[in-house]
């Protein structure tokens, strides 16, 4: 390998070599993680229920999603390429648009039989397009931001049943994380609407909250 990457560096081929090295070990820890996160899903997240996804990326956690909660409907929502036509901090292919063919591909089964539906939009508009009280489960996935993490809780606070879950990644309690506002959000939200915290893994990052009886 040392052979290889030495003979690389002077030339051109040298920031392909290592971004197909970056892209490869990206693959390989949201692999990792999807196995770990699985069988959480399955545990906290009920069956045959109505959920969704904000955040949806190239679709490999939906797929785990799909699996292990066999929802009615799994809507998956995301604003791709209105969002930007490229993620710049995403290693391998980072077009938005390429990484929506995808999800389209990857689930057209799921799609014609209409169990998955796919949104291109800002969730927060998406999600008030759809009755109060709809949702059994949402996972959130989307910009890790505080602010945004705060909008997207007190909507599903009216859009998830009050018996559902709400869920989520980027477990962060350190305060120095980048992400750790989607922490900080989550926290504030449940003492603001007497939630409890179901789960919660710093390893895993998954996160699981329901209201309070």
């Amino acid at each position: 390998m040392s052979i290889i990457k030495n003979s690389l560096k002077k030339t051109f081929l040298y920031p392909l070599y290592i971004k197909g090295i970056e892209s490869s070990t990206w693959q390989k820890e949201k692999e990792r993680l999807n196995e770990l996160r699985g069988p959480v899903m399955a545990k906290y997240l009920p069956k045959g229920g109505i959920g969704a996804e904000l955040g949806v990326y190239k679709g490999h956690f939906s797929r785990t999603l799909l699996e292990r909660t066999q929802p009615k409907q799994l809507h998956l929502i995301d604003p791709w390429y209105f969002l930007e036509p490229k993620w710049q901090w995403s290693p391998g292919n980072q077009s938005t648009l390429d990484a929506l063919c995808h999800v389209l591909q990857t689930n057209k089964k799921e799609i014609d039989e209409q169990v998955i539906f796919v949104h291109v939009q800002d969730d927060i508009i998406i999600l008030n397009q759809f009755p109060d009280q709809h949702f059994d489960w949402a996972y959130i996935d989307s910009t890790h931001a505080y602010e945004q993490t705060v909008a997207e809780l007190e909507l599903l606070h009216k859009k998830v049943k009050s018996s559902g879950i709400i869920c989520g990644d980027d477990w962060r309690p350190d305060s120095t994380h980048k992400h750790h506002g989607v922490y900080l959000a989550v926290v504030e939200f449940m003492e603001k609407y007497n939630y409890e915290l179901l789960y919660a893994s710093e390893e895993n990052l998954q996160w699981f909250i329901k209201l309070k009886k």
